[in-house]
C-alpha cells in the first residue's frame, strides 16, 4: 500500500467512526424514548484499490441497522389508554381520520383522545354529540376493527376494513326487555293465606316494572297463582300465565310443573311482553308464615349512558356503562411482517413498510399462537442499554484518535519525502 492509499484507508475509518458516533449518539438521546429501538453500525472490510502487481489493501465501511424486533422493558404508567405490547408486531395508524394517508406502524402505544363534534344525537338531549378520536402522540390516528351491533369482529388481512377507533361520549346503550325472570324462594309451608313477592323487569318501553305474584295456599302442598302489573299512568295491565298453579311434593321440592318454569304474558300500553318465569329452585319448608326471597334474576336492563373506556388484555377497547352493561367497540390489530428489522424508520417512532420487510399480516390478540401479549396501563421503554453505549462510545473515540494518528503519520512522512527531492 501507498501513502496515498493510506491517507485514503484513514479518511474512511474517520468517517465510519464518525458514523459510528452519530448511531451512538442518536441511541443516547432517546433512552428515554417510548418504542424507540436502537440502531447501530456494522463495520467491514472495503476492498480499497487493486495496484499493477494485483496487490490489494482494504479500508472499511458501516452499514446501519436497527434492532426492531429487541423488546424494551415494560413499566407500568396506570393510565387506561396506554398499552404495550410484548412480542413481535406493532399498532396501525395512519395520517388522515379517514383512511386516506398513508399506513404507519409504531410500538409507541401511548394513545390520546382528540375531541370531535358529531353530527348525531344519541341522548336526546337537543345538542349533537361528542366524540374521541384516539390518536399517537405524533398525531396519527389509531386503527381498529369496528365491533357489530352485538360485540363481535369481522377480523381480516385488509388495511381498508380498518376504521378510526373513535367513540361516542354520549353514546347510549338501549334499554333491554325481560324475557326471563329467575326466582329462589320459600313459601311457609301449612300456613294457608296468601303470600306475594314483587320481581321487577323492564318493559318492551325500556321501563323499569313490578310483577306482584301472590301464592294462594291451603292445608295441601298445591299453591293457586295470581299475577298482576302496572303500566303506564298506573294501569293495571292484563296479565295472563300458564299453568295456574304450582305444587310441591313431601320433602318441599317443586313437582309441578316438573321444569318450574310458567309462560307469563303482559299486555300494556308499551305492548305484549312474554316472560319466561323460572320458579324451579323455589321450596315449602315451614317459615312461621313468611315468604322468605333468596334471590331474584333477571335480564332486561335500563338504557344506560357510556361512562368509561378502557382497554382489555386482547386488545378491545371495551365501553362501560351507566346500566352496569359493557360493550365491545373496537379491537386493535397487530400488525407483523417478516423482516421487521428492516422496515423504514421516520420521526415520531413510526416505521414505514419496505420493499425488503416482507408482507404485512394483521392479526388479533387471542386468535394468534401466544406470540405477542397486550399489556394495559403500561408502556414499552427503549431498548437502548446505556452503560452499553457509554463502552460502545469509548472505543469509538478510541479508533478515531488512532485513524487520526495514522493519518497524521502518513502526512509526516510524505513531508519527509518531500524534503529528500531539495
Amino acid at each position: 500500500m501507498s501513502l496515498q492509499g493510506t491517507f485514503n484507508t484513514s479518511v474512511q475509518a474517520l468517517n465510519s467512526q464518525a458514523q459510528n458516533l452519530s448511531n451512538i449518539s442518536t441511541n443516547i438521546a432517546n433512552v428515554s424514548t417510548t418504542g424507540y429501538k436502537l440502531q447501530g453500525s456494522h463495520f467491514s472490510t472495503l476492498l480499497n484499490h487493486v495496484s499493477p502487481v494485483n496487490q490489494k489493501f482494504f479500508s472499511v465501511k458501516t452499514t446501519d441497522f436497527r434492532e426492531v424486533d429487541k423488546q424494551g422493558i415494560i413499566t407500568s404508567t396506570s393510565r387506561a389508554f396506554d398499552v404495550a405490547l410484548n412480542g413481535r408486531g406493532f399498532f396501525v395508524t395512519n395520517t388522515e381520520p379517514g383512511g386516506d394517508g398513508g399506513w404507519q406502524y409504531t410500538r409507541d402505544g401511548a394513545f390520546f383522545g382528540k375531541a370531535v363534534q358529531l353530527s348525531s344525537d344519541s341522548d336526546g338531549d337537543g345538542q349533537n354529540d361528542q366524540g374521541t378520536l384516539l390518536t399517537t402522540g405524533n398525531g396519527s390516528y389509531v386503527y381498529g376493527w369496528a365491533a357489530d351491533e352485538n360485540g363481535n369482529f369481522t377480523e381480516t388481512n385488509n388495511l381498508n376494513a380498518l376504521t378510526p377507533v373513535m367513540f361516542n361520549n354520549n353514546g347510549v346503550f338501549p334499554s333491554q326487555a325481560t324475557s326471563n325472570i329467575s326466582l329462589q324462594a320459600n313459601l311457609s309451608a301449612g300456613s294457608g293465606g296468601r303470600q306475594t313477592v314483587g320481581l321487577p323487569y323492564v318493559d318492551e318501553a325500556g321501563v323499569s316494572r313490578t310483577l306482584t305474584v301472590g301464592f294462594s295456599g291451603s292445608l295441601t302442598s298445591e299453591w293457586g297463582l295470581d299475577m298482576s302489573s302496572f303500566g303506564p299512568n298506573n294501569q293495571q295491565a292484563s296479565v295472563t300465565f300458564d299453568p295456574p298453579s304450582i305444587e310441591f311434593n313431601e320433602i318441599g321440592q317443586i313437582q309441578a310443573p316438573a321444569n318450574g318454569q310458567f309462560t307469563v304474558t303482559i299486555n300494556d300500553a308499551s305492548g305484549p311482553q312474554t316472560i319466561t318465569l323460572d320458579m324451579s329452585r323455589m321450596t315449602q319448608f315451614a317459615d312461621s308464615g313468611a315468604f322468605t326471597v333468596q334471590n331474584i334474576d333477571q335480564n332486561g336492563f335500563l338504557a344506560g349512558r357510556l361512562q368509561e373506556t378502557y382497554f382489555n388484555q386482547k386488545g378491545v377497547l371495551v365501553g362501560s356503562y351507566s346500566n352496569g352493561e359493557i360493550r365491545n367497540l373496537y379491537k386493535l390489530p397487530i400488525a407483523r411482517f417478516e423482516a421487521e428489522n428492516n422496515l423504514d424508520t421516520r420521526s415520531g417512532n413510526i416505521f414505514l413498510q419496505s420493499a425488503t420487510s416482507g408482507d404485512l399480516e394483521l392479526t388479533g390478540l387471542g386468535n394468534s399462537t401466544g406470540r405477542t401479549e397486550m399489556i394495559v396501563g403500561a408502556l414499552e421503554q427503549s431498548n437502548v442499554d446505556l452503560a452499553d453505549q457509554f463502552s460502545k462510545m469509548i472505543v469509538t473515540q478510541r479508533a478515531y484518535s488512532s485513524s487520526a494518528t495514522v493519518l497524521r503519520t502518513a502526512d509526516e512522512m510524505s513531508q519527509a519525502a518531500r524534503e529528500l527531492k531539495r
